[in-house]
C-alpha cells in the first residue's frame, strides 16, 4: 500500500498554485540550476510536513479517544470541503505571472495547507499504511509521495501551459467532481467509523 503515496503526491501539486507557477516559469526561462534547487526544496519541505503529520499521528494513536476525535473531525471537514467544491461557483482561476519565484519559495517553506492534508490524507490511509510499526515503511511512503510530487512538477514542466489552460477551462467540472468524491469518502470513512 505505501505506492498510494505515488498518486497522493502527485494530486498534491498537479492543481495550479504559486509552485506550479514557479516551477512552470523557471522551466521555461531555462533556469535549470535553479530549478533543481527548487524541485530539491519542494520534496524536501514536502517529506518533512508528511513524515511529521503522520508521525504525530501515529503516536496519537495509542489515545484513541484523541485519535477518534481527530478522525471525526477530519471526515467532517473532508464533507464540509466536498459540499463546497460542489456548489463552487467559479469558473476559472485567475493566476498571476508576478513574483512567482518569490511567492513560490514562500508557499513550499510555509506551506499553510500541508498540515491539514496529510492530517486528512494520514487518517484516510491510516488503516492501509501502518506507519506506526515501522520506520521502513513510513520512509518508504515517503519516497512514493516525493516521486509523485516530483511527477506532477514534471508534468508542469512539460506540459504546464496545457495543464493551466485545461484547469482554466474545467474548473467547475473538476471541482464538482472531486466534490463528489470527498462526500462519498467522508460518508464512508463515517459509516465505517461508527459501523
Amino acid at each position: 500500500m505505501i505506492l498510494i503515496g505515488i498518486p497522493i503526491g502527485f494530486y498534491g501539486y498537479i492543481f495550479p498554485g504559486n509552485i506550479n507557477l514557479m516551477v512552470l516559469d523557471l522551466y521555461s526561462t531555462k533556469k535549470y540550476r535553479l530549478l533543481i534547487y527548487i524541485l530539491s526544496l519542494i520534496l524536501i519541505f514536502e517529506s518533512i510536513y508528511c513524515y511529521l503529520t503522520l508521525s504525530l499521528l501515529a503516536t496519537i494513536k495509542n489515545n484513541t479517544s484523541l485519535f477518534s476525535g481527530i478522525e471525526i473531525v477530519s471526515f467532517i471537514f473532508i464533507f464540509i470541503m466536498g459540499i463546497w467544491m460542489l456548489t463552487d461557483k467559479r469558473k476559472e482561476q485567475e493566476t498571476s505571472h508576478k513574483n512567482t519565484l518569490k511567492r513560490g519559495i514562500i508557499s513550499i517553506i510555509f506551506h499553510p495547507q500541508q498540515i491539514p492534508f496529510w492530517l486528512i490524507i494520514g487518517v484516510i490511509v491510516n488503516p492501509f499504511l501502518e506507519v506506526e510499526n515501522s520506520l521502513t515503511y513510513l520512509l518508504l511512503f515517503l519516497v512514493c509521495n516525493a516521486l509523485g510530487s516530483l511527477l506532477a512538477m514534471l508534468a508542469y514542466m512539460y506540459f504546464g501551459k496545457n495543464i493551466m489552460n485545461y484547469f482554466k477551462l474545467n474548473i467547475r467540472t473538476l471541482n464538482a467532481i472531486m466534490g463528489i468524491v470527498y462526500i462519498l469518502i467522508s460518508i464512508s470513512s463515517l459509516a465505517n467509523y461508527i459501523l
